[in-house]
Order: structure tokens, then C-alpha cells, then sequence
């Protein structure tokens, strides 16, 4: 469970911009609310602003964190980290950026994990974890190659510093080398949480989740979302078939040399999805059949996402997800968001974290005040902020939707009156 991200200096965002999960004291939509043991997150989280505004540098700089830690492990020594400093400014482009993340791992226990990089290496890093009200410290990273322990843990952690460098990250290097006390917050980093961008297409997710041995159990999870949001595919069927590699693309196939002789792939094996429809014909119904690629970019999209959602309800997941409702209709994103909201289907406390530009989702009726975030740019020195609606005096029964049209919040464009042309 996700229960804070801050970052600073980072693309737009020049000062430390958090995202806050831990609920307030406001005493609305308690059904928003997750626990892991005396842990307490909220389960969804809207985002909104102004076309770059910099809502999706903010869940960037979430990707990028979880990447560059995900691939330390084969990182070569002068392989670059994928850090972008807010570049308008002489002083922060020469900065390093800095990323923190607090969390319940799996095994129930709060940990805060953070570096401050740039893109040749690692400067500081550090994880705490609390096994009382008071963080306690596992490991402390400074000036790039300076490491402290507590005495506990000195004789394990210590030893294995030698086989990191200043690109890696000293959590991956210690879980490779199976040190216990990093296990849990390094698997929740690499498995609890994931980001998406584009949920069209052939995710891996999703390919993987149609073919494994639980297939039938992901099908009858999407055939269920077509069913609950009026799609009407009555059964969908995947399956692996062999076509024959077009001979304009051989040149740009790898291959191996054998006894001289080039020897290439000549087909390959794609993951084919049907797609089911009963059809009312005289007094009888029809079934027939069409391709993925012949449905609708909303009925692919709920096909492809359906795996990542059962995923994320499986495992109590957090998943990040920018411009949800790309190809959905609001009715569909509400359910999806509701999905997260209610206890009886969301049993393992899993987290959805949205952007959108939809306002028919800003109501009180849904969301409590700090589950909307709002991000705005100053366009005198292009630096982003991200702010909640709990720092506005809301009103409970307030028009919130109303209010951020008018501008009452910030986060929306100032659109200017006048001829283009």
C-alpha cells in the first residue's frame, strides 16, 4: 500500500511535490479508506490540471524511480539513470533529483525508501522501516559511496557494498545478495506497484495472463466487465498461432551463423483473441465471432486492462494509470473507480491512482477531499505544483465540479478570447 510519493527537481517540478495517501481526519466516505494492519491509505486518487500542467511528469517521475531500481541489478558502469532535472534554471539543472516513496510492504510493516540522483549516479539513498511509532534506519547512503548501518544489521549489509556502484542502487545490490532486511520493501517496489501510460494493445501483462495456466480465470474476470458495462461479448478465446514472417522484414530479424550459413526464424507466434457475440436471429440467437482488432478502441482497452485490474485486486496492487478515460466512456472509468471503493470486491486493499481531464468525476458525492489532487503551472518560471482540494474550505455539499471550471481551485487553463488567424 502506497502511502506517500515525494519528488524534487524533476522535469517541471522544480520544489518537492508529495502526493499524500495516508487519509485525513475527515470523516467522509469511509469507505474510501484501506487498512493494512494499523496502516491506513486511501484507495483512489484523482489527479486533474491544464494541458501540461505536468500531471504526467508527476507520475513520470514515479515510473522512472521504479525503472531505474527495477534495472539496477544489470545496469552497466557507465550506463546512464533516466533522470531529467527541471532544466529553467542555471542551479537546478546542475542538481541532482531526489525521489522518496513511504509504503506498507507485504509483510505489514511501513517502510520509507529514497535516492537523490542524477543521471551518472546514485548520491544518497536510504531505508527506514517502523517497527515501533519511530522510524528506525536499515541503511544510510551518502556522498555516493558512504555507507552507515545500524549495528544489527552492520555485519550483513556491509560486506556487500563492494559489488555496488555509484549508477546502482544499494537496495537492489543487497536483495541480489539475498540480505533479508531488504527482501520485503525491494519486492513491494518491484511487484506492489506499477504505472501505465497506454493501456491499448498487447500490454506483457496482459499477454502473459491470457496464456497462463489461470487463463480461463482472467477470461471470466473481462467477460464479467464486458457484462457490467453493457459490451456485448458474451466469451472471449485466446490462442497462439504461427504466421509466416513477411520477407520485406528478414533483413531486420535477428538470426544465428551456422557453418557459415545464416539461419533465420521464418515464422512467428502471435496471441490471437476472439471475441464472442450472440445475436438475436428470428427466434433464435446467433453466435459469432470477431478479432480483437475488429472491436471498438474502448471494448480493446477494457480487454487489455482487465488482467492489470484483476492483478492489482488479487495482490492489493497500487496501480498508476495517466488519461484513464482515453477510449472509455465515464460511465465505464465511474465503474472502474467504484471497483477500488468497495470493500466486498476490493478485499486486499488495492490502490488506483488516476489523471484525467473528465470533471464528471469531481464530486463529493464520490471522493473525499484529499483523494483530488490538482496540478498547475506558473507560466512566468514553468515550474509545477501539486496540491489537494483539502487546502481549499470546501463545503460538503459544494459543487466541486462547478467550482474548478470557474477556475475557484487553480489547475485549469486560461483560455484567451481573439482570432488565431
Amino acid at each position: 500500500m502506497l502511502l506517500q510519493f515525494s519528488v524534487e527537481n524533476f522535469m517541471s517540478f522544480k520544489e518537492q511535490a508529495t502526493l499524500y495517501l495516508e487519509p485525513t481526519k475527515d470523516k467522509e466516505h469511509q469507505e474510501n479508506i484501506i487498512s493494512i494492519g494499523e496502516n491506513k491509505g486511501l484507495s483512489v486518487i484523482a489527479t486533474y490540471g491544464a494541458n501540461a500542467s505536468g500531471k504526467t511528469n508527476f507520475y513520470k517521475a514515479i515510473t522512472m524511480a521504479l525503472i531505474m531500481l527495477r534495472g539496477s541489478n544489470t545496469r552497466q558502469i557507465n550506463e546512464p539513470l533516466l533522470v531529467v532535472p527541471f532544466k529553467f534554471s542555471p542551479e537546478s539543472v546542475k542538481n541532482p533529483s531526489k525521489f522518496e516513496f513511504q509504503f506498507v510492504a507485504r509483510d505489514n510493516i511501513k517502510y520509507i525508501y529514497g535516492f537523490t540522483a542524477d543521471h551518472q549516479r546514485v548520491y544518497e539513498e536510504y531505508l527506514y522501516k517502523y517497527s515501533s511509532r519511530k522510524a528506525t534506519k536499515i541503511f544510510e547512503r551518502k556522498n555516493i559511496e558512504e555507507y552507515s548501518f545500524t549495528a544489527r544489521e552492520k555485519n550483513v549489509l556491509s560486506p556487500l557494498t563492494q559489488w555496488n556502484t555509484p549508477n546502482k542502487f544499494f537496495l537492489s545490490t543487497a536483495t541480489l545478495w539475498n540480505a533479508q532486511i531488504t527482501k520485503a520493501p525491494m519486492e513491494w517496489l518491484t511487484e506492489g506497484i506499477d504505472t501505465y501510460t497506454d493501456l491499448g494493445g498487447f500490454n506483457p501483462e496482459m499477454i502473459q495472463a491470457y496464456q497462463s495456466e489461470n487463463a480461463d480465470a482472467y477470461f471470466h474476470f473481462a467477460e464479467k466487465m464486458m457484462r457490467e458495462t453493457d459490451i456485448s461479448i458474451t466469451g472471449i478465446k485466446a490462442e497462439l498461432k504461427k504466421t509466416p514472417i513477411n520477407p520485406n522484414f528478414m533483413p531486420l530479424i535477428p538470426g544465428l551463423i551456422i557453418n557459415g550459413q545464416l539461419i533465420q526464424p521464418q515464422e512467428q507466434t502471435q496471441l490471437e483473441i476472439t471475441t464472442y457475440h450472440e445475436v438475436k436471429s428470428g427466434n433464435k440467437n446467433v453466435q459469432y465471432n470477431l478479432k480483437l482488432e475488429e472491436e471498438s478502441l474502448g471494448t480493446q482497452l477494457l480487454i487489455s486492462f482487465s488482467p492489470l485490474l484483476k492483478n492489482a485486486l488479487d495482490k492489493g496492487k497500487t496501480i498508476v494509470i495517466d488519461e484513464i478515460e482515453r477510449n472509455l466512456h465515464p460511465n465505464v472509468v465511474q465503474y472502474i473507480i467504484n471497483i477500488f471503493r468497495n470493500a466486498e470486491i476490493n478485499k486486499n486493499g488495492a490502490q488506483l491512482i488516476i489523471t484525467t481531464h473528465n470533471t464528471a468525476f469531481l464530486s463529493l458525492n464520490t471522493f473525499r477531499r484529499d483523494q483530488i489532487y490538482l496540478v498547475e503551472k506558473d507560466r512566468e518560471t514553468e515550474e509545477s505544483s501539486l496540491y489537494s482540494l483539502k487546502d481549499y474550505s470546501v463545503r460538503k455539499g459544494e459543487n466541486i465540479e462547478k467550482g474548478y471550471l470557474l477556475g475557484r481551485y487553480g489547475a485549469v487553463p486560461n483560455i484567451k478570447g481573439g482570432d488565431i488567424v
